[in-house]
C-alpha cells in the first residue's frame, strides 16, 4: 500500500466515517445524496488528516515498538517535514469544508473530532496519562453527532446517548489490543492501562469495560432502533462479545483477552449498520 494511504490509516478511519453516516441516515427525514456525499467527503479529510498527524507527532513511539516499526514515518518512507503539511492540509480542507458544505453545528463537531483526536488525545495526553483514551474517545462521539447534526439540524438527548455507544466501545477495544503488546508500550514509554496496573486487574477492567459496552451498545438499540433485522445483527455482535468477555474475565489468558479483542471489533460496525438499516 501507498505509504501516503498508510498515514490516513484506513482500518481504523473507516469506522469513523460510518459513524458519521450512521448519524446522518438515522436522523435525516430525506437523506440527500449530495449531502451524504459532502459528509463522507469532509469526514474522510479530517479523520485522515487527524490520522496523519497522529502518525508524525508519534513517530518516535512507533520506531520503539515493534508492532509499528514499520509505519512509513519510523521505516524512512515519508519525511517528517512531508507527514506534517500532509496531515496540516487534509486537516484544513476537511474542517473548512465541514463548516462550507456542511453547515455551522455539523462543522463544529467536525473540527471537535479532529481536536479530541490530534490535540487532546494525541499531542496532551497520550505520553502523559493512561487516561489518554478517555480524553480522546470523544472524538468518536462527535462524528456521531455531526453527521446526526447534519440530517436533523440539531443535536438532542438520545443522540447524545447513541453516540456514547461508541464512547464506551473505544477504551475497551484499545485496551485489549494495548493488552497484548504491553511490553512494547512499556518498552516505548506510552502508560496505557495494561503498563500501569497489574495484568490480573488488567484483564478484570477491560473484560468488564467489554461487557459494559456490549450491554450498553444493545441497550441503545432496543431504546432507539428498533426491527428485527437490525436487532439480530446487533445481538450477534453483542453475544460474541459478551461471551468471550466472560471468558477472559474467568480465565485471564493472554489467548482469552485476544479472542475477546477479535470478537468486540465487529459490535460496534453492527450496531451503525443496524441503525442505517432501520432509518
Amino acid at each position: 500500500m501507498n505509504p501516503y494511504l498508510i498515514l490516513l490509516k484506513p482500518r481504523i478511519i473507516w469506522l469513523l466515517i460510518l459513524a458519521s453516516l450512521a448519524g446522518y441516515l438515522y436522523s435525516a427525514r430525506q437523506p440527500n445524496i449530495a449531502q451524504a456525499f459532502s459528509l463522507l467527503l469532509v469526514a474522510f479529510l479530517s479523520t485522515g488528516g487527524a490520522a496523519a498527524f497522529n502518525h508524525y507527532w508519534e513517530r518516535d513511539i512507533d520506531a520503539a515498538m515493534r508492532r509499528t516499526a514499520k509505519r512509513p514515518l519510523p521505516a524512512g518512507l515519508v519525511e517528517p517535514r512531508n507527514a506534517l503539511a500532509y496531515s496540516l492540509v487534509l486537516s484544513a480542507l476537511g474542517i473548512a469544508l465541514g463548516f462550507l458544505l456542511l453547515g455551522p453545528l455539523p462543522g463544529l463537531f467536525v473540527f471537535l473530532g479532529w481536536f479530541f483526536y490530534a490535540v487532546v488525545y494525541t499531542v496532551i495526553l497520550k505520553k502523559r496519562t493512561w487516561l489518554n483514551i478517555l480524553g480522546g474517545g470523544f472524538a468518536g462521539n462527535a462524528t456521531f453527532l455531526g453527521g446526526y447534526a447534519l440530517g436533523a439540524g440539531t443535536v438532542d438527548l438520545h443522540a447524545v446517548l447513541i453516540s456514547f455507544a461508541i464512547y464506551l466501545w473505544i477504551p475497551s477495544h484499545i485496551w485489549a489490543l494495548a493488552y497484548k503488546y504491553r511490553d512494547d508500550y512499556r518498552r516505548a514509554g506510552v502508560p496505557m492501562l495494561p503498563t500501569v496496573v497489574g495484568e490480573k486487574a488488567a484483564v478484570a477492567i477491560i473484560s468488564l469495560l467489554n461487557l459494559a459496552s456490549a450491554a450498553y451498545i444493545m441497550t441503545m438499540y432496543l431504546a432507539f432502533g428498533g426491527g428485527l433485522l437490525g436487532g439480530a445483527l446487533v445481538a450477534a455482535g453483542v453475544v460474541a462479545t459478551i461471551a468471550t468477555g466472560a471468558y477472559a474475565l474467568a480465565t485471564k489468558t493472554d489467548e482469552a483477552m485476544w479472542k475477546m479483542y477479535k470478537a468486540s471489533s465487529p459490535v460496534l460496525t453492527l450496531f451503525l449498520l443496524a441503525l442505517i438499516a432501520n432509518a
